[in-house]
């Protein structure tokens, strides 16, 4: 890609968020969920029952590239807030909203292609419209693909549904990235309430057993094999495969010891360490190959210190640590 660094302490984050300014004035000016909606500690993004702190990172780019600066992050890989429902909206409600998102997005890129590159928002609820964004977004310099909802791959059923899409994608080389949302017309997951540690049942028990079950779509399935010419990153190191994966080729080698082991396919797509720690990353790379996992850090949502910490601190070989923080992620950006 032109103007990408290629000094080896170059670090590339694969999982960020960002809301254009205009984005977010369409967002306060909802009504219905999803919409930002300003209470007595500032601004919160509604989503349905949930409502989120808005950062100002979020929308505010000067903020944003001082905070890059500052921890020597060198390229950003921006994405919609998928989580928050916007591109799942009905078509007529999502289009205009995403059109925006790209289209910022695009002059952002164009005003500093050495520190941001791009993931296309789609209006998921019209596959066909979807498609004509997917090709609007990849045909304008610095975007690499685009972001998608894990409820559309929790099995190879949901994931059928999305082939044309991802053909569309596959044409382009395109980057899928798969983060937490809801897919168009699916229930909504909603949190406990009643008092039961609902952050921890929702934000990580809940969102890692749907990104387990979407990489075992993807890994496990035979949905990716027509579309060789994509690359397909999952948020949050692929959900708790890590942990699971000798428990996965335990079982498999009991009941179908026939069949190859699960653990032996799990390197068809990339993970990122979105909000991990130090030993979780080092599974990770283990189970999935150190080469597979991105550094994706959640900004402004997660702690990137944290997260840039956790990956030097994993015992990897230094080797390891330097491609997860940025050679893995330029490689990628090569594609």
């Amino acid at each position: 890609m032109k103007g990408l660094q290629t000094d080896t302490a170059t670090i590339v984050d694969w999982h960020v968020h960002w809301l254009p300014p205009a984005l977010a004035d369409a967002l306060r000016a909802r009504t219905q969920p999803p919409r930002i909606v300003r209470g007595p500690e500032g601004e919160r993004m509604d989503v349905y029952r949930e409502a989120l702190p808005v950062a100002p990172a979020l929308i505010e780019t000067g903020l944003r590239l001082a905070f890059m600066k500052e921890l020597g992050v060198s390229r950003q890989v921006l994405s919609l807030p998928g989580l928050f429902g916007v591109d799942s909206l009905p078509a007529e409600e999502s289009a205009p909203l995403v059109r925006l998102f790209n289209d910022s997005l695009a002059g952002l890129m164009a005003d500093r292609p050495s520190q941001f590159s791009g993931l296309a928002a789609l209006p998921l609820a019209d596959r066909a419209a979807a498609t004509e964004e997917l090709a609007r977004a990849m045909a304008q310099p610095g975007f690499v693909g685009a972001i998608l909802p894990a409820d559309g791959f929790l099995t190879r059923r949901d994931a059928a549904a999305w082939a044309p899409l991802i053909e569309a994608a596959n044409a382009h080389r395109a980057h899928i990235f798969i983060h937490p949302g809801p897919a168009p017309g699916g229930a909504v997951a909603e949190p406990p309430d009643d008092g039961d540690n609902a952050n921890l049942r929702h934000i990580v028990l809940d969102v890692q057993a749907r990104l387990s079950a979407v990489t075992v779509t993807l890994t496990l399935t035979d949905f990716l094999d027509s579309f060789p010419d994509i690359t397909v990153q999952v948020a949050n190191l692929g959900g708790s495969v890590p942990m699971l994966a000798e428990r996965m080729d335990h079982v498999s080698a009991r009941r179908t010891p026939e069949a190859p082991l699960p653990s032996s396919r799990l390197g068809r797509i990339f993970v990122d360490t979105s909000s991990f720690g130090p030993r979780a990353i080092a599974l990770a790379a283990e189970t999935f190959g150190a080469g597979r996992v991105l550094l994706g850090t959640d900004h402004p949502i997660f702690d990137t210190a944290h997260t840039l910490g956790a990956i030097r601190a994993s015992e990897l070989p230094e080797a390891d640590i330097a491609g997860i923080l940025g050679g893995n992620g330029r490689a990628l950006l090569g594609h």
